[in-house]
């Protein structure tokens, strides 16, 4: 997935209204996605954001934002950088707080045996811990604006969602519309990429980008079959392997 980062610039500038359009499809129902975890978050009482999903989130467009002065030095400040940059600024804030709900909702479901500063403490381990990974592999991609890594963070948590609702044996935290909203932003950012370089219209990208608008909608099937969470707080009873696990 190379791609000469001036030519594809240029490529943007060619194309503006479209662009602007992908981008706001893009950062729009990216906020629309985080608000919606948030809020169910609060009121059902469990974490909704996998940790994986909101720690390589949060390291992924913080270190967006924190390569500003490349961004202004070597590109020259140009606007996709700095439309970027900007949005961006408001998701790092909302990813942290996904983080806190984590620790605030996870440790009784996840790991109630240990105290809640333990616990807090092994998930800002493993915050940095996934920012060390995040790191590395990023410097070691040939990716210099951000295009894969915008590709693949947009369906990061897809996965991890079905697994959620298969560990909790019901809905509790999962959400139609998130999954919507994934597709959506999705193909937002597919669509602004494939404009700036050609190996984003490959028949390998193509399969990546079949591949993770069905399954979301898997995750949505699931969602329609598997049962509701009890009544009140979703957080007081999980099934995992067949068994209740008592988080009360």
């Amino acid at each position: 997935m190379g791609y000469e980062p001036t030519q594809a610039l240029q490529a943007i500038d060619g194309h503006v209204p479209l662009v602007l359009l992908c981008l706001a499809v893009a950062l729009g129902f990216s906020f629309v996605y985080f608000v919606i975890a948030l809020r169910m978050a609060r009121r059902q009482g469990v974490y909704v954001e996998p940790f994986i999903g909101a720690a390589v989130f949060f390291w992924h467009d913080l270190s967006f934002v924190l390569h500003w002065p490349t961004w202004q030095a070597v590109y020259g400040g140009h606007w996709w950088l700095k439309f970027w940059s900007i949005g961006l600024c408001g998701t790092v804030a909302l990813e942290a707080y996904l983080i806190w709900q984590f620790i605030h909702y996870g440790h009784r479901e996840i790991l109630p045996q240990v105290s809640r500063p333990a616990f807090t403490v092994m998930t800002l381990a493993a915050v940095l811990g996934t920012g060390a990974m995040w790191w590395l592999v990023k410097a070691s991609l040939n990716d210099p604006l951000y295009f894969v890594t915008f590709a693949i963070t947009a369906i990061w948590s897809t996965p991890f969602h079905t697994g959620i609702m298969l560990r909790r044996g019901n809905t509790a935290g999962q959400s139609v519309a998130m999954n919507v909203c994934v597709m959506l932003l999705f193909s937002g950012v597919s669509g602004a990429i494939a404009i700036a370089a050609p190996a984003f219209r490959s028949p390998v990208y193509a399969a990546f980008y079949a591949t993770f608008m069905i399954w979301p909608l898997v995750n949505i099937w699931l969602i329609r079959r598997l049962p509701q969470p009890a009544s009140g707080r979703a957080a007081s009873s999980f099934t995992r392997s067949g068994h209740a696990l008592s988080t009360t």
